[in-house]
């Protein structure tokens, strides 16, 4: 887009699809990039389903549990809240008022960062959403998970990469341990998942990334719609 381009489709007023990504390790079978790769693809989606605009993503996240694996890169919270409240109040310079933010990553720290930067957003007036595709990913783990834990790096993000992207998903898969650290808050925050991962990977196919993706384009193609339109 020209600068031209994107003054004249401000004017239409459009919702504006931020994806957020990260750098992170996901265990030896996916790679470093699997937080930018599903929000990318999910808000593409969404956003030609309501006429949107994608705005470009931001690659990097706050990161505990995978800190120490390599090729984890992360940046503090206070760097994340500020780089997301920078670029919103720029949205809304340019006349932007409406925002839909989506994290690829679901670390608690790291939404909490975002959150923040989304409420003083609101409070200037910009209508803005915001969430983890997880969040929705995971209303499937019952269809997908056989009743097995699952979590990052799992049967569920790793069935969805290998529906966007199976040229980037080993064969090669194994299962990675949750450890308990009886509300513990640790220095080495990757005790929680030793192999940097959690879940049975084994268990992860296309079809079942087909499924879950397709329902979060869904469910949060009609989230925009309720809050944004009309």
């Amino acid at each position: 887009m020209s600068s031209a381009d994107f003054a004249k489709a401000v004017k239409k007023d459009p919702i504006v699809f931020l994806p957020m990504g990260a750098m992170e390790a996901h265990g030896p079978h996916l790679p470093l990039g699997t937080d930018t790769f599903q929000p990318e693809y999910i808000v593409k989606a969404v956003s030609d389903n309501v006429d949107g605009m994608v705005a470009p993503t931001i690659n990097y996240g706050q990161h505990s549990s995978t800190r120490n694996f390599p090729g984890t890169i992360d940046i503090s919270f206070d760097t994340l809240r500020a780089l997301v409240m920078d670029i919103l109040d720029a949205f809304q310079r340019n006349g932007i008022k409406k925002v839909v933010i989506v994290s690829g990553h679901l670390g608690s720290v790291h939404r909490a960062a975002i959150k923040l930067a989304c409420e003083r957003a609101a409070r200037q007036g910009l209508k803005v959403m915001f969430l983890s595709d997880y969040e929705l990913a995971y209303l499937k783990k019952p269809d997908v998970c056989e009743g097995l834990p699952d979590g990052h790096g799992g049967i569920i993000e790793t069935s969805r990469i290998i529906d966007i992207r199976p040229d980037l998903v080993k064969e090669k898969r194994t299962a990675g341990e949750f450890v308990d650290t009886h509300f513990m808050v640790r220095a080495d925050a990757e005790c929680c998942l030793p192999q940097g991962f959690g879940g049975d990977a084994r268990r992860a196919n296309k079809e079942k990334g087909r499924f879950v993706n397709q329902f979060v384009i869904d469910a949060l193609t009609d989230l925009v719609r309720q809050n944004f339109e009309g």
